[in-house]
């Protein structure tokens, strides 16, 4: 037993000095983008803004998506940020902001219209215990929901049809359209429409819920409308 304790108290100090000369060593190193938690709208929207910019730029770091980061947040999680958005399959926030495992939470709805659950999810994030603080909604360019539901109304704009549960979606959109006015350019107007959406959810969001109203009332969240450009990667912030 003496000859075992001797060799794990020796191992404990090998170690304890290699932690300290890791710490050294990396004490006078910038703080890689993912190593502190932003606190602040300020700071989230400051995180994801750089994020973006790398993504565009072709350089995205792809930071905590090792197995050392999924191993850190097995048992708790620390997000700082929420974007909600389109199920469109190339409007993936973690890969347009460049960030990883842990970061942001997510909902996605196809033309990030609103229900009671997506709500529910929303206030699950913006509430304690995590209290995110930036909540992005998210609209994109071209957007498929948008269109089939300028046509819809184009073909009657007080009864706009879809098939099945699509309903649900042209009748969330359909308001926005009607209030848009048309341009010559069928693609300017449909990406016209996205903002104009975009600005419309956020208004809906924060007129329904009351946890989210709060949250912006008291400074601690921040909730704020953007347009991803699928051609050029770039996140356009439209307050």
């Amino acid at each position: 037993m003496g000859g075992l304790a001797a060799a794990a108290l020796a191992l404990s100090g090998c170690q304890s000095q290699a932690s300290a000369a890791g710490a050294a060593s990396s004490s006078s190193a910038t703080p890689p983008p993912d190593a502190v938690r932003p606190k602040t709208p300020a700071e989230a929207l400051a995180r994801l803004k750089e994020g973006n910019a790398r993504f565009v730029a072709g350089s995205a770091i792809h930071p905590n998506q090792d197995a050392e980061a999924r191993h850190a947040v097995v048992e708790h999680q620390e997000p700082w940020a929420q974007v909600h958005g389109c199920v469109d399959s190339r409007v993936s926030p973690e890969l347009l902001f460049d960030q990883g495992i842990g970061d942001l939470f997510t909902t996605r709805t196809a033309g990030a219209v609103l229900d009671d659950t997506i709500v529910g999810s929303m206030e699950f994030g913006i509430g304690s215990p995590y209290e995110v603080p930036v909540l992005v909604i998210l609209g994109h360019t071209g957007c498929g929901a948008v269109t089939a539901t300028v046509a819809a109304v184009e073909a009657n704009r007080e009864n706009p049809a879809a098939p099945g549960e699509v309903v649900d979606i042209v009748d969330e959109i359909a308001p926005v359209v009607r209030r848009t006015k048309p341009l010559d350019d069928k693609a300017a107007y449909i990406d016209e429409v996205v903002r104009a959406n975009t600005v419309s959810v956020v208004d809906a969001l924060l007129k329904r819920s009351k946890i989210i109203r709060d949250a912006v009332a008291a400074g601690r969240t921040k909730v704020v409308p953007a347009v991803y450009d699928l051609d050029t990667g770039q996140v356009t912030w439209l307050s």
